[in-house]
């Protein structure tokens, strides 16, 4: 039911197999030593790639962490915009598909996710705006269907003074989250996890019973 992560195409330097290599291996490091303790001369020792090349790619540490953060969240956004588009025409399925994609995204990608939740402070205000922005970008999509499902009766949020900026908040904070705790090779795969989270907030929302089939 729920499928792979939906990745954009880009043509730029960042899609060559050393480029993704240098973003998988410093995403990595940035997780387990932060971006401040950790150096140019470590990423390309863990590369195993020359200063030449790497320089090749990205002008800078801070390039690092910028394309490692839009690549994610980029990829982020494609992923829900699919679920969404290919959903059935109503809020409840709608949400439920954002929610399992982003269930999915997070659990298959749990380093970039973690990175791109708490590095982002760490590039100046004009790269940190485009992190953001993608940020809010995720966020509207949530509220937006929340919003719909109210307006339509199909959730009983209002009802109980649930605001939906909050509920939207408590949903990508419930499903990136996991991110911190999920294990591949866990007793819960990314999909049976998927499953439970697209419920929970199925119940939370108070979806009616016949559109969460």
């Amino acid at each position: 039911m729920y499928g792979r992560v939906v990745t954009t195409a880009k043509t730029d330097a960042r899609q060559t197999d050393t480029a993704r290599r240098i973003l998988d291996v410093a995403t990595e490091l940035f997780f387990t030593n932060g971006y401040p303790a950790t150096s140019v001369r470590q990423i390309m020792q863990a590369c195993n790639v020359t200063a030449g090349s790497l320089y090749n790619h990205f002008g800078s540490k801070e390039d690092v962490l910028y394309a490692i953060l839009m690549r994610s969240l980029d990829d982020s956004v494609a992923s829900l915009l699919h679920a969404h588009r290919t959903a059935d025409d109503n809020a409840t399925a709608q949400l439920r598909a954002l929610v399992g994609a982003i269930s999915i995204f997070h659990s298959e990608r749990q380093l970039e996710g973690l990175v791109s939740q708490t590095e982002w402070r760490h590039l100046p205000p004009e790269r940190a705006a485009d992190v953001l922005e993608q940020q809010k970008r995720i966020r509207r999509l949530f509220e937006g269907c929340l919003r719909r499902g109210i307006a339509d009766g199909e959730f009983t949020l209002a009802a109980v003074g649930a605001d939906t900026d909050i509920t939207a908040k408590s949903i990508l904070d419930l499903c990136i989250n996991a991110g911190k705790w999920f294990r591949t090779h866990g007793r819960l795969s990314a999909p049976e996890l998927a499953r439970q989270h697209v419920e929970l907030v199925t119940q939370m929302v108070g979806a009616t019973p016949s559109r969460a089939t």
